[in-house]
């Protein structure tokens, strides 16, 4: 698997020192990506000079982390996505800009630290009137052709107090957070990495709250069994204040119990998980009260072949499906005798939505994630939408998607 290597029993190379991630949260997360983005990778191309030239940032950033606990990371990101049905638009395109970081600030250098995680982001469309966020509702499909790549502008993502306790096994975080990162993941959930399709990266019988205020904790019960819970702002807006919305006290709660089915190394690929959910009725929207259950299984093959599949079932209308399943797989691709750089990707979703006038939707994605320099990875994706739940004026749609990301 592309990212194998950081589970391995050999501490992987890495640009700036941060190493291992510990964390329970999935592909949206500050630390993962803090920790995934820094490991050292070998690409298609080699461009020594550039390498030398950057080699000094590298270094100061390792310094900074040495002498202060402060890890920080620049990643630039563009979605570019077209179809030939026809639609009011047949283009999109946005970019994503995130300054990111977590600041050990207690107990540095032991299992109980405390940090402050952040992430400042700019998203903007490029040329085009709608951001691939937006696009595949256009045929009538109820999930988000592009995750992540919105246009909010300049907005404060994330702001959040992360404690480890009881020699790490406790862990909690409280601030601006997200409620929807922590629960039925799979390792392919990351919009940045994985799949560009929401229903493709989690269940959807689940509801989406925005980033906003929200306190968590998990707690291993074993080195193979953890138990995540936490209860989040069910009105939290990313781009906004979070303060706007909490003081209506509606609220997203979910408990998660997971199993790593070998060990807590390989947790993030191997594991089985259950999650129970509540939702309070949103009083503006007259959402009613909702309660669910996800369930999420994958493994890693031979460090190579990832399978995963998740379903869910709700009761309410505070989630897009009332019920639904995914499943898919990942293909780790050695080009040119490298270690595990590139990775292909299938997942297909079958989801059926929690409004009785909208119709069963079938989604399905393939990408492929080429590392075509150090920090520098391009993506092409196809989509295929049978059935767009909200319009029965298309039968299945078609759509094409590339993806740049640039780490620093």
């Amino acid at each position: 698997m592309a990212d194998a290597q950081s589970q391995s029993t050999q501490p992987p190379k890495t640009h700036s020192g941060y190493g291992v991630s510990n964390s329970l949260e999935g592909g949206d997360s500050v630390v993962e990506d803090l920790s995934v983005d820094d490991i050292a990778v070998d690409p298609v191309l080699s461009f020594p000079k550039i390498e030398g030239f950057f080699q000094p940032y590298f270094d100061w950033k390792k310094s900074l982390n040495q002498r202060f606990g402060l890890q920080l990371q620049l990643s630039y990101q563009a979605l570019y996505q077209t179809t030939n049905e026809d639609v009011g638009e047949t283009n999109a395109l946005a970019d994503r800009f995130q300054i990111q970081g977590a600041w050990t600030l207690l107990n540095r250098g032991t299992k109980n630290a405390g940090r402050l995680t952040f992430r400042l982001e700019n998203r903007n469309t490029i040329n085009s009137d709608i951001p691939p966020s937006q696009f595949g509702f256009q045929f009538g499909s109820v999930a988000p052709s592009g995750t992540g790549f919105s246009d909010f502008g300049l907005a404060l993502t994330e702001l959040a107090w992360r404690q480890s306790t009881f020699d790490g096994r406790f862990k909690f975080i409280f601030g601006k957070i997200s409620a929807i990162s922590w629960y039925n993941t799979h390792a392919l959930s990351s919009s940045m990495r994985g799949f560009q399709n929401t229903a493709l990266q989690s269940s959807l019988s689940k509801p989406a709250p925005g980033r906003g205020i929200g306190l968590g904790f998990g707690y291993e019960i074993n080195p193979n069994l953890v138990v995540v819970a936490g209860v989040h702002d069910a009105n939290g807006k990313t781009a906004e204040n979070p303060f706007d919305t909490i003081g209506q006290k509606e609220f997203f709660s979910s408990v998660e119990l997971r199993w790593y089915t070998t060990t807590p190394e390989r947790a993030r690929y191997d594991k089985v998980s259950l999650q129970l959910w509540h939702q309070d009725r949103l009083e503006d929207s007259g959402t009613p009260s909702s309660i669910g259950a996800t369930f999420a299984a994958s493994h890693l093959f031979n460090d190579r072949y990832y399978a995963f599949m998740l379903a869910g079932v709700s009761d309410g209308k505070a989630s897009i499906f009332e019920k639904d399943v995914l499943a898919g797989v990942g293909i780790a691709i050695d080009t040119k005798h490298r270690i595990n750089s590139d990775l292909i990707a299938f997942a297909v979703s079958w989801g059926d939505p929690s409004t009785e006038a909208l119709r069963e939707q079938t989604t399905a994605e393939v990408f492929y994630r080429f590392q075509l320099a150090e920090r520098f990875v391009i993506t092409p994706s196809i989509q295929y939408v049978r059935n767009p739940a909200a319009n029965i004026g298309f039968d299945d749609a078609w759509l094409f998607g590339l993806r740049t990301r640039w780490t620093f």
